[in-house]
């Protein structure tokens, strides 16, 4: 079961049984137990929040006491840990709770929550057979789009199609191992709607608030070096070392990122396919894209002399006279020729 179709369920009043989420993110398990909060009239008695350790007896009372005044109760167990490493602490409960899936009281919803993605033994495979796992992966870009959207339009503000998408390419939301996560997001278009004077979203609005996040201006400056964009690569820099970056994470963002042009120009030119080519540079499809209209912007032997300037670098600055503002200045310059 995936997401949406639990959030249907939910919100339809048609759930009932153990349901184990295997999530990638939190802040949609947020949503969940808000939704699963507002679906009760009566929480005193017929919602129940069971926080970390408990005990079997504790957790059959909860489901096996009806429901007071209401067709449902839910209760909700978090902050528990079932991962590989950890879920043996938790082996005399779960294996009491799997005998219970079979004749689970139809007018309960158990919701079970791990801190860290579940482990599939045992007890996953016993909830998949007689409950239910509900997967929640992290959102692809049309999933990221639309809810960025709905966020904007929640708060009865309306934005561009356009500049949505400008929002989703300044985040690394997308990237391979990512660990932006949607909260952050939520965050930062929320900066956004709340410092905006105008109903519809400007280009100004996104700019003055994205721009002082790091996580978004050191792929700003990335972007901008694979665009040749020497201006906004400068300025983004200087901006960046004058609120007091670290500069060797900058240094390193840069690496990395001439590496995956380097990888995706070689690979494109070998006419490899795309999975081969996220596989050997270790991104994902949307990198993937982003790489392949940058390297159009470099020939491979520009990208070999970039990363011959980096190692230079790298061995230089070991030396107690290197100043890496000065030479990250001296690589945009260089990048940009």
């Amino acid at each position: 079961m995936k997401y949406v179709d639990f959030f249907k369920s939910l919100s339809g009043n048609q759930t009932s049984g153990v349901y184990l989420f295997d999530s990638e993110e939190e802040y949609l398990n947020t949503t969940l137990i808000e939704e699963a909060e507002r679906k009760i009239n009566i929480k005193d008695f017929n919602l129940i929040r069971i926080k970390g350790e408990t005990d079997y007896e504790s957790l059959k009372n909860s489901y096996e006491t009806y429901p007071v005044m209401e067709d449902k109760k839910i209760i909700i167990w978090q902050n528990i840990d079932l991962s590989k490493d950890k879920v043996a602490s938790y082996k005399e409960v779960l294996d009491e709770l799997s005998k219970d899936l079979a004749d689970f009281p139809a007018y309960a919803t158990l919701m079970i929550f791990s801190d860290n993605k579940p482990f599939k033994g045992k007890f996953y495979k016993e909830v998949k057979k007689q409950g239910n796992i509900v997967e929640i992966e992290r959102l692809n870009n049309r999933e990221l789009r639309s809810f960025i959207g709905k966020r904007f339009l929640s708060k009865n503000k309306k934005i561009s199609n356009q500049f949505i998408g400008e929002i989703v390419d300044r985040f690394s939301y997308l990237s391979y191992n990512s660990e932006v996560d949607l909260y952050e997001i939520v965050n930062s278009v929320d900066k956004i709607i709340s410092n905006s004077n105008n109903e519809v979203i400007t280009r100004e609005d996104i700019e003055d608030q994205l721009d002082q996040v790091l996580n978004l201006s050191i792929f700003n400056l990335t972007d901008a070096l694979s665009k040749k964009d020497t201006k906004t690569a400068m300025k983004t820099f200087l901006s960046m070392a004058k609120s007091g970056e670290d500069l060797f994470m900058v240094y390193h963002m840069i690496i990395r990122q001439i590496r995956i042009l380097t990888t995706i120009k070689s690979l494109s030119q070998a006419s490899y396919n795309d999975s081969f080519m996220m596989k050997t540079a270790k991104i994902g499809s949307f990198e993937l894209k982003k790489a392949k209209d940058f390297i159009r912007n470099f020939s491979l032997d520009e990208l070999i002399d970039i990363n011959e300037r980096l190692f230079d670098m790298e061995k230089r600055s070991k030396s107690e006279n290197f100043d890496m503002k000065d030479e990250l200045l001296k690589l945009i310059a260089f990048v940009g020729i």
